[in-house]
């Protein structure tokens, strides 16, 4: 087979496994003048090493995860220069899986990027750009127990369950990189097919602003505000800052069953977090679009920061187009769509 078939190949389930997306298959979509968010994807937690990662949500929630080869080791990707200029990391090398539980909103992909200025950031709760994945359980005390099994640290004192407002029980852990993980037993026993006591999966990004942070969210990107609680105390207990003012506001993309939950604290220090993607403790949630340039330049309009070389949507091989933008708190989007034969193999082109 000649080199250039098997390159396209491997580019090709590059760019398919990159882009995982949430509903149905992803099919092109009919252009909306204004640019619009159609689903979402899979949620990328950048970390050091992606099997240790991996290993952690396998063996402390039971999660499916690619299997080791007979090396021990996941191999690392081709290098894929036009996927490198829409994250802005030429010249590393990078490797990516996801872990999953069947039935649930959201896979969670572990990206290690290596051969790249990057550093570790200590991720706290109440600093803005802070993603942390929600894990919805039918029991909460059987997932303490993996947990604890895993030898990792809590964000809750003690570990020891809050009682929310509405009844349910929750509590904040550490994963193996230090990335804050909310356990959720609601109140009511949720009803799931899968076998797993992970019943669902949803995401929390803790943001500086919380008005600042709608606009973007509803005016532009056209996420529904699903509830908007101005004192949330028992989340301030939650997150070990009981003297704390916490704001919860719940919004879900369009086109997705994803909820997002934004917290806004106030009353202790915060530290907005400055990272770039290749950055250990940065997170990207991927967004499916419809005509991706008009929803990009409403983005930037908005005051978000594309980082995309030129500013602007790049080719994927073989058929799709991307681009990477920091929200107003540093917590990155990927949206994305299909295209047809748009792109080519080789250095990126602007558009």
């Amino acid at each position: 087979m000649p080199s250039s078939v098997r390159f396209a190949g491997v580019a090709a389930a590059l760019a398919s496994a990159l882009l995982v997306v949430n509903g149905p298959t992803l099919v092109a979509q009919a252009d909306s003048p204004r640019g619009a968010v159609a689903g979402t994807g899979a949620f990328t937690s950048f970390v050091e090493n992606m099997d240790r990662s991996l290993a952690f949500y396998h063996d402390a929630f039971g999660m499916d995860v690619p299997a080791l080869p007979a090396s021990g080791e996941r191999a690392y990707n081709p290098a894929n220069p036009r996927l490198f200029a829409m994250f802005q990391i030429n010249g590393a090398r990078e490797r990516h899986q996801s872990a999953r539980v069947p039935g649930t909103r959201l896979s969670l992909e572990f990206m290690e990027i290596q051969n790249i200025d990057h550093k570790t950031v200590q991720l706290r709760m109440q600093d803005p750009g802070v993603a942390t994945p929600v894990m919805v359980v039918r029991d909460l005390d059987a997932a303490l127990a993996g947990v604890r099994q895993a030898n990792v640290s809590a964000v809750t004192p003690r570990a020891m369950p809050v009682t929310m407002g509405d009844g349910g029980r929750a509590v904040i852990i550490r994963d193996i990189d230090g990335r804050p993980v909310e356990l959720v037993q609601p109140a009511v026993a949720p009803d799931a097919s899968t076998a797993n006591n992970i019943v669902n999966i949803g995401l929390l990004l803790t943001v500086n602003d919380m008005d600042k942070t709608l606009h973007v969210y509803r005016d532009v990107l056209g996420f529904a505000v699903q509830n908007d609680t101005r004192i949330d105390q028992p989340f301030g207990a939650l997150s070990g800052l009981p003297k704390s003012v916490v704001r919860h506001t719940r919004v879900q993309p369009p086109g997705s069953t994803l909820d997002i939950d934004l917290i806004e604290f106030k009353g202790v220090k915060r530290t907005p977090l400055q990272l770039r993607i290749q950055d250990r403790g940065a997170a990207r949630l991927q967004l499916r679009a419809q005509n991706l340039d008009a929803l990009v330049d409403a983005m930037k309009a908005a005051g978000m920061s594309v980082v995309s070389e030129g500013g602007v949507a790049v080719p994927i091989p073989p058929n799709l187009r991307g681009a990477l933008v920091a929200d107003p708190n540093n917590f990155f989007f990927t949206p994305f769509e299909p295209c047809d034969g748009c792109a080519q193999f080789g250095p990126a082109a602007r558009r």
